[in-house]
């Protein structure tokens, strides 16, 4: 092999493995970097491993009711997927919101979530956690159930997504990512079936979370994904 193809080949070996979702972990959680040109939320099915340009995904809004059939009406509040605004159900348990476009992003409450799509690439409303740092608060219910949670959140003026280790209330939840120094997070569905995600890593290998997740009886009426593209 000549020194043009050596070349060319590492330039391929770093373009197909250069992109990954980098963990971190913490006595209490584990924190999802994707590195991403482009983030959207994909409606009504999936994306597959077969994909290759896409890092990470999982759930997002919540959804609805356990319909056969896919409605953007089912997915909580009003939702932008690939630049373009749905309508969603209203959602009284949503208080904020967040949207993406080109680098750019923002988390909100939910009376400053946008109601057309006005440049932004893509967006859904969830339960707001913490905001400019400042913890927001919580329903009671809420604050003191126990699950293992998500969240989607800025640390240092990165993206990331971070959920909790084991199971614990949602106020130790929002305290931890409070400690680990997340600025802004905005909570996902979670549950049996909808906690299924899955991320690629250095070597472009997917690693599911929550495999068992797709033996659910619920996980076919999943609706949404945020999912970030390499």
């Amino acid at each position: 092999m000549n020194k043009q193809s050596i070349i060319t080949a590492l330039l391929a070996f770093v373009a197909l493995t250069g992109w990954a979702a980098t963990v971190e972990t913490t006595a209490n959680l584990n924190i999802y970097y994707p590195e991403y040109t482009r983030i959207d939320l994909v409606c009504g099915k999936m994306p597959t491993a077969a994909q290759k340009d896409v890092e990470f995904c999982c759930e997002a809004a919540f959804t609805g009711e356990l319909l056969n059939a896919f409605k953007h009406s089912n997915i909580a509040d009003n939702h932008i997927c690939s630049g373009v605004m749905m309508k969603g159900y209203r959602c009284r348990a949503n208080t904020g919101g967040f949207v993406w476009d080109g680098g750019k992003w923002k988390f909100m409450q939910k009376a400053d979530y946008p109601t057309s799509a006005n440049g932004w690439n893509m967006g859904f409303c969830q339960i707001l956690l913490i905001q400019d740092g400042t913890i927001r608060p919580i329903e009671a219910k809420m604050r003191r159930s126990r699950s293992i949670f998500r969240a989607l959140c800025e640390k240092d003026g990165k993206l990331c997504v971070i959920e909790a280790r084991k199971v614990m209330s949602c106020e130790a939840f929002v305290n931890c990512l409070k400690t680990y120094g997340v600025t802004n997070a905005l909570y996902m569905d979670m549950g049996k079936g909808w906690n299924y995600a899955w991320y690629r890593d250095k070597d472009g290998k997917v690693t599911e979370i929550f495999p068992e997740s797709k033996t659910a009886s619920s996980y076919k009426y999943r609706t949404n994904w945020l999912t970030f593209y390499r």
